[in-house]
């Protein structure tokens, strides 16, 4: 019995350390995506989990829709929106991630209205009302807090927005990402995200200190080192 037990034990760790290690090398791939704009490489990291029901797959949705929006490829934005969000939504009836799925389904609300902005009066609510769920379920999530500071940040302040609080929550995804010692596109995006906020409310310094802090990370970064970096040195 204790041989059998031992066995078990190993096989456990092994299925444990295997997951670990698949998700490193999706998480790897995403990087590699998001740098580099592109739309193969993500539907490459959506690809290795076919067979799986997990929070990595849902952040690759998440990850090709957030494409679109900078390569401006509404099609494939209309081929992938349904699907990931059923997938999310199966994800919070698993409660697997439950408050992450629920902070990434509000973010692809949001995506939605960005290219059909009539469907606001819809969608608008939808949105909110999941980003407030997601941070009732789990206050301590980065994602849920890197996807409340976007929420803060793009929507209108007439219909709720506010950079001010914008800059607070991304900060504390920062926080909590560096906390678990994660340096994946997901914090690299943040630092963006919030280098964008401090400039939107005339912080400069803070803005230039950000973008720094993100290409000594990576310093490949384009999207800061050659656009927003310049543009907040500019302002200063």
């Amino acid at each position: 019995m204790r041989n059998l037990s031992g066995i078990l034990g190993i096989v456990l760790v092994m299925i444990v350390n295997a997951h670990i290690t698949k998700a490193q090398e999706v998480d790897s791939l995403m990087y590699k995506a998001y740098l580099m704009n592109s739309e193969s490489l993500w539907e490459a990291a959506l690809d290795q989990y076919n067979e799986e029901w997990s929070i990595e797959k849902g952040i690759a949705y998440y990850g090709i829709l957030n494409n679109t929006m900078v390569t401006k490829n509404e099609k494939k934005f209309d081929q992938f929106v349904d699907p990931a969000l059923d997938y999310l939504e199966a994800l919070e009836e698993k409660g697997i991630y439950r408050a992450e799925a629920m902070a990434l389904r509000s973010s692809i609300y949001g995506f939605i209205m960005a290219y059909s902005p009539w469907k606001g009066m819809y969608y608008g609510p939808k949105s909110s009302g999941a980003i407030e769920s997601a941070l009732k379920a789990n206050a301590d999530s980065p994602i849920v807090h890197m996807i409340s500071g976007s929420s803060l940040f793009y929507t209108p302040e007439t219909f709720g927005g506010d950079k001010e609080a914008a800059i607070v929550s991304f900060k504390k995804a920062v926080e909590l990402f560096e906390k678990h010692n994660y340096k994946g596109w997901l914090y690299i995006n943040t630092l963006a995200d919030l280098g964008q906020a401090y400039q939107e409310v005339g912080q400069h310094s803070k803005a230039i200190a950000t973008y720094q802090k993100a290409l000594a990370v990576e310093p490949e970064f384009r999207w800061v080192s050659s656009q927003l970096l310049p543009k907040a040195q500019a302002s200063k």
